[in-house]
């Protein structure tokens, strides 16, 4: 059966959409529909583009508020979940803590709010306020939604290709991001899924060269190609909990968050993590030479 593969450029990188049979312009057609989710979602989620809601949630006043659409205010949700749940490990007011882009802003060294913003649901819609602070100390908002964006972004694309019954598709971004639904054809005798190459030289660790995807999304991080980039919002400091790390979840967003977020943790930390969700799936080269593997099957 024909796979049908189409690319397109958004958020600094390439997305691709593989869709197994039916007529091909069917399919080039669904496939356009989703790249406009994911181009709809850049428009909401830089940071740089001053027509963005991050970007003018990043200049509001301590205090201020905004009206915010549904969109945004579900993927900062999705973030909050995931800053709470791993510690703090993942944040996307992380720059805002390092305090890299407001200098002038004050904040105390190791004293800072749990958020430096708060999300209301109100039944006309959706608000977001920056928090003042604790002691007088006024955080710095810089949210950056590099870590989640692209995920929540491939989430959308998905949901499109749904209403265009598109059953069997494989959705990435960069590569570093992968979504399967259905079945890649030469998988469907054996269990259906998409077959979904681990990035990164890792020989003798345990880490599988190929991981076949069903109805997961698989995220990876690592320090081979930018190095250190992470950076550990508890500290402000470059990351030194793990070397790479892939994330599973059935939400291409969450995946994206938490193989982030597992290279900032220690292993007991993603260990405990793993054992309260079952749901995540982790590979983490903790060091050179050794690889741990949670709720992986």
């Amino acid at each position: 059966m024909t796979v049908h593969r189409f690319a397109h450029q958004a958020m600094g990188t390439f997305f691709e959409i593989l869709i197994v049979g039916g007529e091909a312009g069917y399919a080039g057609q669904a496939a356009q529909a989703g790249f406009a989710e994911i181009d709809r979602s850049d428009r909401l989620f830089s940071r740089f583009d001053s027509r963005s809601e991050i970007y003018q949630i990043n200049r509001l006043s301590p205090g201020g508020r905004m009206i915010i659409g549904v969109e945004t205010f579900q993927c900062l949700t999705q973030a909050e979940w995931a800053r709470r749940e791993t510690g703090g490990a993942f944040d996307v007011n992380v720059r805002g803590w390092a305090n890299r882009e407001h200098p002038d802003t004050s904040v105390t060294p190791g004293v800072r709010p749990d958020a430096a913003f708060e999300l209301i649901e109100r039944a006309a819609g959706y608000e977001i306020q920056r928090r003042n602070g604790r002691s007088g100390a006024i955080p710095a908002l810089a949210l950056d939604l590099g870590a989640i964006g692209k995920g929540f972004a491939l989430d959308a694309a998905r949901e499109i290709l749904k209403d265009w019954d598109i059953e069997n598709v494989l959705l990435h971004g960069g590569t570093s991001t992968a979504l399967a639904t259905g079945s890649a054809p030469a998988y469907e005798e054996t269990g259906g899924g998409w077959p979904v190459g681990v990035g990164g030289g890792w020989p003798d660790l345990g880490v599988p060269g190929e991981i076949v995807l069903r109805e997961r999304a698989l995220s990876g991080s690592g320090t081979e190609v930018k190095g250190q980039h992470i950076l550990d919002p508890r500290t402000g400091k470059p990351a030194g909990g793990h070397v790479a790390a892939w994330a599973a979840h059935r939400s291409a967003a969450m995946s994206d968050v938490l193989s982030t977020a597992v290279m900032v943790m220690s292993a007991d930390e993603v260990e405990t993590f793993c054992s309260v969700h079952p749901e995540v799936s982790v590979l983490a080269v903790v060091k050179y030479g050794e690889c741990r593997a949670y709720n992986w099957t």
